[in-house]
């Protein structure tokens, strides 16, 4: 779902987070105090859950709830396949989403496919990351900090596969504006917001840029850099860590 060809908004990954977040919840035996965040589980192979129409929105000055039930109807039409050596299945990402009118909460299903990848997603972010998630405003950023999130080794993706996962296929014929409006800007918002960011480089052939390299970096490691560069200015015989 992370490298999937989609066109995901804020919105609508704004919901799978908080999908992944009560996943997380129900692993580490969580119960939610409240019918405003369920978990239910069917006898026909679906998980019925139940989230605060709030959760989804960034703040109380965000009051988009056509955004949400746009998100909604969106994750609806959009499918995966699954197959093993026993069967071949469609299935969409949620269904029934319901709002009652008066409402504060949403409601949808999921199939136990979706929500077994959930359950599994789950285990390799820790509770302030998905709440770093929920901050963003890009959808640039969302991805980038998913591919990134908990990587330690350089990352190469060629610049057609790019933009495929970002689905701007049929924008910036220039890669200076791919970089301009896409890459840059999602690095300036982790930058700000996020426990992880990121350098980048170019790989060329003759003139032309055909991949990009991204070599991740943790807040960690970003504050002892700061620090070295502090300490090599206040002290001149200083000669690092």
């Amino acid at each position: 779902m992370t490298t999937a060809k989609y066109d995901f908004s804020v919105y609508e990954k704004r919901i799978l987070y908080r999908i992944v977040e009560m996943a997380q919840g129900e692993l580490q035996g969580v119960r939610f105090a409240t019918d405003c965040k369920k978990i239910e589980h069917t006898l026909f192979d679906t998980v019925h859950i139940t989230m605060p129409i709030a959760s989804l929105l960034n703040g109380e000055s965000d009051e988009n709830y056509t955004r949400v039930k746009q998100a909604l109807l969106s994750l609806q039409k959009k499918i995966f396949t699954y197959e093993d050596e026993k069967e071949w299945i469609s299935i969409s990402i949620i269904a029934l989403p319901k709002i009652k009118k008066r409402s504060s909460v949403v409601s949808f299903q999921i199939d136990s496919h979706i929500w077994d990848c959930c359950l599994d997603f789950s285990k390799g972010f820790r509770k302030y990351e998905l709440a770093t998630a929920m901050k963003f405003k890009s959808v640039y950023s969302m991805r980038f900090y998913e591919l990134l999130s908990g990587q330690k080794t350089k990352l190469i993706y060629p610049l057609e596969q790019l933009k495929e996962m970002f689905k701007v296929q049929d924008k910036y014929a220039k890669t200076n504006d791919f970089v301009r409006k896409v890459i840059e800007p999602a690095k300036n918002e982790l930058d700000e917001l996020s426990p992880y960011t990121f350098e980048w480089s170019a790989n060329k052939e003759g003139k032309k840029i055909v991949s990009f390299n991204f070599y991740p970096i943790s807040s960690q490691s970003i504050v002892m850099q700061s620090y070295t560069k502090k300490s090599y200015k206040s002290k001149p015989g200083f000669h690092g860590i």
